[in-house]
């Protein structure tokens, strides 16, 4: 789709914790062998919290080292003690994001040789917004338009908040979280959905598996694959030809 409404994909795999990552020395090594893709590299602390008899406390939660596409906005790898992901905010195609993730997942285990890989995971987020809003009875299937359809707002009346959260068990064990509906301008219900300044209607799919399993580039890279033709099917039984055709369907 030429002018999809997606806002964040990300990937995910995380690993047990290795504490040497927080070494930036340790670090360098990773760095060379993507620095050709993402040559801009950036850091900073996590911050946790931990709940305790003196109440809720900040606690420092590691390193993370973000590097980056010359458009910070275009691709972003995260790298911590316990994961590495790959980010994207413009959104170019499925097998731009499947060959990055793959180069990606090499590159981890050719540098830090991990044996264990503890969860996948893999989101996708659309927003619409503005006028789009006053036409989702077009745009969407009744299954997931629900109380959103501004044809049962009453005069006067306007739907604020309205947010349907469901997970569904797969026959592999993974899991597909599906969230949608409309959200307050300036508001957000998750940290990787970033606020904006209106109301909009957004579906934010979430397919991952905790089963640990061998840490194998090729076999994650696959469920990877998985995962994103699953969401596909998902988001193609969400919505209406017309949304497609308004989008710019390939």
């Amino acid at each position: 789709m030429t002018r999809a409404p997606l806002v964040h994909v990300i990937g995910q795999v995380r690993f047990p914790p290795v504490l040497s990552i927080d070494d930036a020395g340790f670090v360098a090594g990773f760095q060379e062998r993507i620095r050709g893709q993402y040559p801009i590299l950036r850091q900073e602390r996590q911050v946790g919290v931990s709940v305790g008899p003196g109440g809720v406390l900040p606690q420092d939660a590691g390193q993370l080292w973000r590097f980056e596409t010359r458009d910070p906005d275009a691709w972003q790898v995260t790298l911590s003690q316990t994961f590495v992901s790959l980010s994207a905010r413009s959104y170019t195609s499925r097998a731009d994001f499947l060959e990055r993730f793959s180069r990606l997942l090499d590159a981890l285990s050719d540098w830090l040789e991990p044996s264990i890989c503890d969860r996948v995971g893999v989101r996708y987020i659309d927003r619409l917004t503005g006028a789009d809003l006053d036409r989702l009875g077009d745009l969407l299937q009744p299954q997931v338009l629900g109380m959103a359809d501004s044809s049962v707002e009453l005069a006067g009346v306007q739907l604020m908040h309205a947010l349907s959260d469901s997970v569904f068990r797969l026959p592999d064990s993974s899991e597909l979280r599906a969230r949608w509906g409309v959200v307050p301008a300036d508001a957000t219900y998750d940290s990787g959905l970033e606020p904006v300044g209106q109301r909009s209607w957004v579906l934010d799919l979430d397919h991952s598996s905790s089963a640990a399993s061998e840490f194998d580039p090729g076999a994650i890279a696959h469920q990877v694959e998985l995962f994103c033709e699953r969401i596909y099917r998902f988001f193609r039984n969400a919505v209406t030809e017309q949304f497609l055709t308004e989008f710019g369907a390939q």
